[in-house]
């Protein structure tokens, strides 16, 4: 029998066993789903990028370390209910390494330009000029503005709290034109979107 005619299960089986053949092939055969699932996960935070090839090596690599992460736990444990099992698993487990390295790329990007504001509450909102920047800053704004729903759900004005932040660090509104918009003093607004903002750097990125 060939390498290639063992089943996914039967090559696994010999990794597991610290078969070296085995593990060459087993990057063989996968490395290109592996590769698939990371290319697709990163053009959606990077469409444009020219450094996509290295991100998509990039998030393959962490993929294989962490399938290989506590002895191969995940694979140890893997339930194979049916023939697509272990793709299955690789494919999770390709595209969390993905989103995971976009989203830490998009908060370096963030961090890169750092720009302080509303009394310093430690939230770094750089000024976006290209389309492709533009487009970073959008995503992890969605991003923030999910953790937050999150961190602040069932507080009495979550809603509004989160479309102030949106609109004063996703559109530049000022907190006057703010103030005037929701009918609450410039404080406020200053206070609200400072809280806002230092949750989010402290929880979400």
């Amino acid at each position: 029998m060939t390498w290639q005619e063992l089943t996914d299960r039967e090559l696994v089986e010999l990794c597991l066993q610290s078969h070296e053949d085995a593990w060459r092939e087993f990057l063989r055969r996968y490395n290109r789903l592996l590769a698939g699932v990371a290319a697709r996960t990163l053009r959606r935070y990077f469409p444009n990028s020219s450094q996509i090839q290295e991100l998509i090596a990039e998030a393959v690599q962490d993929a294989i370390l962490r399938i290989c992460a506590n002895s191969f736990r995940a694979l140890r444990e893997l339930e194979w209910r049916h023939e697509g099992a272990l793709r299955g698993l690789l494919q999770i487990t390709a595209a969390t390494a993905a989103h995971d390295l976009a989203r830490k790329r998009l908060s370096e990007k963030w961090n890169v330009h750092r720009e302080e504001s509303l009394e310093e509450p430690g939230l770094v909102i750089p000024e976006k000029e290209s389309t492709e920047e533009r487009l970073y800053q959008k995503i992890l704004l969605d991003q923030l503005a999910r953790c937050l729903e999150k961190v602040i759900h069932g507080e009495p004005d979550t809603k509004r709290d989160i479309a102030m932040f949106l609109l004063y660090f996703g559109f530049r509104v000022t907190a006057p034109d703010l103030a005037r918009l929701y009918k609450l003093n410039v404080r406020k607004v200053e206070n609200t979107v400072a809280r806002l903002a230092r949750l989010a750097q402290g929880k979400c990125l």
